[in-house]
């Protein structure tokens, strides 16, 4: 796990439980992101800055010397820069870990880069947007990216298109967070200033002539203002920061504007693409801090088998995990009923 800290430190932890490792340079400031190279055999992983990308890799693995420049303890360092693509938001690899995808504040335009050729090339954005984009998200079968942008809309763009061009699908609302159902045919976002997630979902082909495409629509979901537990518990919870899916798509999980704690939902997914979300418990912090407390990222991962753990980053800088172990909707349900 990769840990970003407001002093442009990269804490990696490893499922040992030893002290993480820190790396930093002169070269990676004001970090936004990061995120690990899928199928490395050296545990790589890129950094969005200021400058553009760091990209990191652990020379133990390689048996490189340590001692060059721009090396930090153990791990090697690798500047991306491109003109003009500077103060990187959000990046992606893609599946087979080849291509990098990044967005920037410096740049209307998405980037991909191809650290392994040292090539690069820019994929123009959508004309009727020439602002920069926010917010890069694949869906899980790697088809398709989620574009949105800096100011109003978003976008998808076919991935494994040689044309790489985007097609609007969200108009006006600005979007602050968007994550993926495990299906890939859903999309779940929250919008700036406002408590309601909403969905987008496709109604498939919209023609069986020549060149069909698919129609996307928009729905409500769900607005998180006042939340009522399957147990009985409310709370007020307001604008959602930040959204996260179980790597099984049973729980959702979600963080809010000025708010201490996170919210455990169930994904209730019914036929023709209508998404449910069923709220089952609110988790706090499990260790006592001294002053004001919430959470400033969460995460899924597996821990083994189909055991899940959801890691709660709190602004203290202390890490919390919540196991999760239901396997299924009706367990889960049932899970939560009886608390």
């Amino acid at each position: 796990m990769a840990l970003l800290t407001n002093d442009d430190v990269v804490r990696i932890f490893n499922t040992n439980g030893d002290s993480p490792t820190e790396i930093q340079s002169v070269n990676q400031k004001d970090t936004t992101c990061v995120a690990f190279r899928p199928w490395s055999q050296t545990c790589e992983l890129a950094v969005g800055c200021a400058d553009g990308i760091c990209l990191w890799w652990d020379s133990r693995r390689l048996n490189a010397n340590p001692n060059i420049r721009h090396m930090m303890g153990t791990h090697q360092l690798q500047v991306l820069e491109a003109k003009g693509h500077n103060y990187v938001t959000s990046m992606q690899w893609n599946e087979d870990g080849t291509i990098l995808v990044t967005a920037a504040l410096g740049s209307s335009h998405i980037m991909l880069w191809k650290p392994d050729c040292q090539q690069k090339m820019r994929l123009i954005s959508n004309p009727e947007s020439l602002g920069s984009f926010s917010l890069l998200r694949f869906s899980p079968d790697f088809q398709e990216l989620f574009c949105a942008s800096c100011h109003a809309g978003a976008s998808l763009c076919q991935s494994n298109s040689s044309d790489w061009k985007l097609k609007q699908i969200i108009g006006q609302q600005r979007i602050q967070t968007a994550v993926w159902t495990t299906c890939g045919s859903i999309l779940l976002f929250g919008c700036y200033g406002s408590t309601r997630v909403y969905s987008c979902s496709s109604d498939g082909e919209d023609s069986v002539f020549l060149r069909p495409q698919s129609q996307w629509r928009v729905q409500l979901i769900m607005d998180l203002q006042n939340v009522t537990t399957l147990a009985g518990q409310q709370r007020c919870c307001g604008e959602p920061q930040c959204l996260a899916m179980d790597p099984l798509g049973i729980f959702m999980a979600s963080i809010f504007k000025e708010q201490s704690f996170v919210l455990l939902s169930i994904l209730n997914t019914l036929r023709w693409g209508t998404v449910k979300l069923l709220p089952v418990e609110f988790i706090d912090c499990d260790k006592y801090m001294d002053g004001d407390q919430y959470p400033a990222y969460i995460a899924f991962g597996v821990l083994e088998g189909e055991i899940r753990m959801l890691m709660i980053a709190w602004n203290s800088g202390y890490i919390q995990r919540y196991d999760i172990r239901a396997r299924c909707f009706k367990e889960a349900k049932c899970a939560f009923s009886k608390i």
